[in-house]
């Protein structure tokens, strides 16, 4: 039984790995294309602001999908446990800033806003996992 259950789970997170793969593709390599593209620091710094302005849609997307249909109480705690995350996500980018300032050079502009960007990134995958956690169709 518990051979079936770690085989299940398994499965499960090969699943959502592709599932991630998905909705990441696109805007990823969006991305990797205007980076490509880029002359200059101020070109790629462009890109992370335009990739981050993206994913940041996503997020909203993958938040907006995820309360459909749910109930009122989920939609209160989730609300609430949002709110926590934005407050964290902008105290986390000032620390970031405050971090690469310290650092000589251009290039670690360029590190900090590939680090925020991830920030985002991480939390839309995040709630698009959630959402279909519960989808066992495959």
């Amino acid at each position: 039984m518990k051979k079936l259950l770690v085989i299940s789970l398994l499965a499960l997170s090969g699943h959502a790995i592709a599932a991630d793969a998905d909705i990441a593709k696109p805007l990823d390599d969006t991305l990797q294309t205007c980076k490509n593209k880029a002359n200059s620091t101020l070109e790629t710094a462009d890109c992370y602001q335009k990739a981050t302005q993206a994913w940041d849609k996503m997020l909203n997307v993958q938040y907006q999908a995820l309360l459909s249909g749910q109930s009122e109480a989920f939609k209160q705690k989730m609300k609430i446990s949002q709110r926590s995350w934005i407050k964290y996500k902008e105290d986390y980018f000032s620390a970031m800033e405050s971090f690469y300032q310290q650092q000589q050079g251009t290039i670690w502009g360029l590190v900090a806003a590939e680090s925020k960007l991830n920030v985002i990134r991480d939390k839309a995958l995040d709630l698009y996992r959630l959402r279909n956690s519960t989808n066992m169709e495959g």
